[in-house]
């Protein structure tokens, strides 16, 4: 339990000492990368959902439609980062 608990809390400090702003080329490669994988979804969602049901077709069913929703979700937050990468993020 004591090593669990050390190791969360130095996952914990380390991500606060990281930078939260990416530059300008690090938001377009990670939008760009988001955009790309986002087909990807689709097949994780069926998959996760088909082996957690009970009743298989109702499983494909809801892995198919979330899968499609965060497919959309993806593709449009990849987008605006690419579109808004040029802007200048950094607060004053």
């Amino acid at each position: 339990m004591k090593r669990s608990v050390s190791i969360v809390l130095l996952l914990l400090a380390i991500a606060w000492s990281v930078p939260s702003y990416a530059g300008p080329a690090g938001r377009f490669r990670d939008g760009f990368k988001r955009v790309m994988t986002s087909p990807f979804q689709v097949s994780d969602n069926v998959k996760t959902e088909g082996s957690k049901a009970k009743f298989l077709p109702f499983g494909l069913t809801g892995g198919l439609l979330k899968g499609c929703f965060y497919m959309v979700k993806e593709l449009v937050s990849g987008t605006v980062d690419m579109v808004t990468s040029p802007v200048d993020m950094a607060q004053k």
